[in-house]
């Protein structure tokens, strides 16, 4: 059952579409490509995660400025909150949550 999961997240519509469109035009007008049309077919997988990825990361803002404690790695997007976390967990050994209260989760950045 897990290998079947594994294939439906290899196996995106859209990649297959084009690929199918694709073998189509070689068909049509360059038949002398259609041998080509079976490495196309081997790289649906590898051509569905790369359209996953990008389309996963289209939507994240990169030039966001985040601030990270070394101590305890939470973020902040104020330079103040990310030292007052350092110094209270190297003091204290643990985390304050009314400093922490103030940190940003990494995906919504």
């Amino acid at each position: 059952m897990d290998f079947l999961k594994m294939l439906k997240c290899c196996l995106n519509p859209k990649v297959i579409i084009g690929v199918l469109a694709v073998i189509a035009l070689f068909y049509f007008f360059a038949p002398q490509l259609l041998r080509y049309s079976g490495l196309l077919i081997v790289l649906i997988c590898p051509l569905s995660m790369v359209l996953m990825m990008s389309m996963m990361n289209k939507g994240q803002n990169k030039s966001e400025k985040v601030f990270v404690c070394p101590e305890c790695g939470f973020s902040y997007k104020d330079a103040e909150w990310a030292k007052k976390c350092a110094a209270w967990c190297k003091e204290h050994h643990s985390c304050n949550l009314e400093i922490t209260s103030h940190a940003v989760e990494q995906n919504k950045i």
